[in-house]
């Protein structure tokens, strides 16, 4: 589980072509980023995309000039080994003829610190941000205690009839 969460609300104004596209700073401390979750509400319809950059060099997706271009969906991408300096930024456009938010929320471990091992994905995504539970792996699996001894001659038999026994007053005391 993530030891901070930071969410961003970026708003990409109508009008920001792909040529002069917005950057939105959205820095924070040096942490570790685990996660990042994103939600774009209704309403783009292909019009809007945005990537996750820093420092103008592409991060999400890595390839220059693309964006992320969708509506009314959202994702949880779970991270590892991304740039751990904060500096994150948003560049967008938005070629329609309304504004449009995209909202993202960074799942982050303090630098230093031992993260606990991460599930496997239960899922495509959240669907929605900030609804979140805990995962709880398996304990890991305990050796097999070493084989018993057989009880002596006799005593077996002794040991099953007072296990039936009990089992039949249990019985007898249900039914009545």
């Amino acid at each position: 589980m993530a030891q901070e969460i930071r969410e961003f609300a970026v708003l990409v104004p109508h009008g920001t072509t792909v040529a002069a596209p917005l950057v939105t700073n959205i820095s924070f401390p040096s942490r570790i980023v685990t996660a990042v979750s994103w939600r774009v509400p209704p309403g783009p319809s292909g019009l809007m995309g945005w990537a996750l950059t820093s420092a103008g060099t592409p991060v999400i997706p890595i390839q220059r000039n693309t964006y992320v271009v969708t509506d009314d969906q959202a994702d949880t991408w779970q991270l590892e080994g991304y740039l751990d300096s904060g500096n994150w930024q948003v560049t967008a456009f938005n070629t329609g003829v309304y504004d449009h938010t995209v909202y993202l929320t960074f799942q982050l471990d303090l630098p230093g610190t031992v993260a606990a091992p991460t599930p496997p994905p239960t899922g495509s995504g959240v669907g929605v941000v900030g609804t979140g539970g805990i995962v709880i792996p398996p304990p890991p699996p305990q050796p097999s205690p070493p084989p018993s001894q057989p009880p002596p001659s006799g005593e077996a038999e002794t040991v099953v009839t007072a296990v039936l026994a009990a089992m039949l007053a249990r019985l007898t005391a249900a039914a009545g």
